[in-house]
């Protein structure tokens, strides 16, 4: 039988406060006693037992659906303020489509994993890609995900978040979005974090006005410098896609083995030119197959190089190259051989064939 001491102990109260909870049948009351659970387990710290953790996790994720609408908003917003809640829990609430529930886990929850950010950012509506993207910190692999998937008001709220943070790539796509668009390549003219390759790809887009304000923001630029840097680029990428030009005319003609270029241009990490050879061979548009390749989901890259009648020493290095370079993250599994070889080269063939009919369908 507990002595008086256990039974007034704080473990004690969390497990009464929390068997108090389950029991309860009315949506105030649960909502009541979830803030004062909350305030009792922030307290308590590192005290909390292992046991402790699991029980409030399993508790509240069990009962957080039976509270009504309002209240599922008022205990997400609670819940916010703690320190450590389950993976499974934070990603729940996260990805709810009530983004009255989403907002403050998103916007708020400070131990909130990268990896369930970019499952909120892949899946989530533009209501919850605007809230990623006005975060205290948005990373590269987050940010990337939202410069693809945002519409353009996500967007600008982005390019306007001095702690969003992008990969080349994510700065590239978001250059690139911005063409025609002034207010965002205003926003994106403010940044600090522009590289000189990023500065080269902005320029030819912006007007006088805006590339005065940014020389202004990146301090003195040596015109000349950019000048070289952007012709030596524009002349290297004039080159490469010429000889990318003569590889499809040798494919198609079969005087050159598809396996042998492109993992020729992987080795030399042309990533738009292998996707360009690729995509012609399917006869694809090349934007398109580019943005499957490398930036959908790895079932569909995978399913357009097998389509292309790769071997999956080719593949393997096509995913390398695209993990490195556009957006496939360490929380994903990278497929093996297996994976790759399971796939029927005629059923893969099959849905480019529907894809073609789809795409060409939407076009009329």
């Amino acid at each position: 039988m507990p002595s008086p001491e256990q039974k007034n102990s704080p473990h004690a109260t969390l497990a009464s406060d929390l068997a108090a909870l389950a029991a309860e049948q009315t949506s105030e009351k649960r909502l009541e006693l979830l803030h004062r659970i909350t305030d009792a387990y922030v307290e308590q710290g590192d005290r909390a037992t292992p046991a402790e953790h699991y029980l409030f996790n399993e508790v509240i994720g069990k009962l957080i659906d039976k509270i009504a609408s309002g209240g599922r908003a008022a205990a997400a917003a609670k819940l916010s303020t703690m320190p450590a809640l389950s993976d499974e829990l934070a990603q729940r609430l996260a990805s709810d489509s009530d983004i009255d529930v989403a907002r403050p886990i998103i916007r708020d929850y400070g131990a909130l994993p990268e990896r369930i950010l970019i499952d909120v950012a892949k899946s989530g509506s533009q209501a919850h890609l605007t809230v990623i993207a006005g975060r205290d910190k948005v990373t590269p692999p987050v940010s990337d995900v939202v410069v693809a998937r945002g519409d353009r008001d996500t967007i600008q709220t982005l390019a306007a978040n001095r702690g969003a943070q992008f990969s080349e790539f994510g700065m590239q796509s978001l250059i690139d979005k911005s063409a025609g668009d002034n207010d965002l390549q205003a926003l994106i003219v403010t940044r600090a974090d522009l590289s000189l390759t990023a500065i080269g790809r902005l320029l030819p887009l912006i007007s006088n006005e805006l590339a005065s304000r940014l020389r202004d923001v990146a301090g003195p630029i040596d015109d000349t410098l950019v000048e070289k840097h952007l012709g030596a680029w524009a002349a290297d990428r004039q080159q490469n896609a010429a000889r990318t030009d003569a590889y499809i005319a040798g494919i198609r003609a079969g005087d050159l083995n598809p396996n042998d270029i492109i993992g020729e241009l992987v080795t030399g990490k042309r990533l738009l030119d292998a996707a360009t050879v690729v995509a012609t061979m399917l006869g694809l548009d090349r934007f398109y197959a580019f943005n499957l390749l490398t930036g959908g989901k790895i079932q569909s890259a995978l399913l357009l190089l097998r389509s292309a009648g790769l071997s999956w020493k080719v593949a393997d290095a096509f995913i390398k190259l695209r993990i490195a370079k556009a957006g496939l993250y360490d929380y994903e599994t990278p497929p093996r051989r297996g994976d790759y070889e399971a796939i029927e080269p005629e059923a893969a063939q099959r849905v480019v064939r529907f894809m073609k009919v789809r795409r060409t369908a939407k076009a009329r």
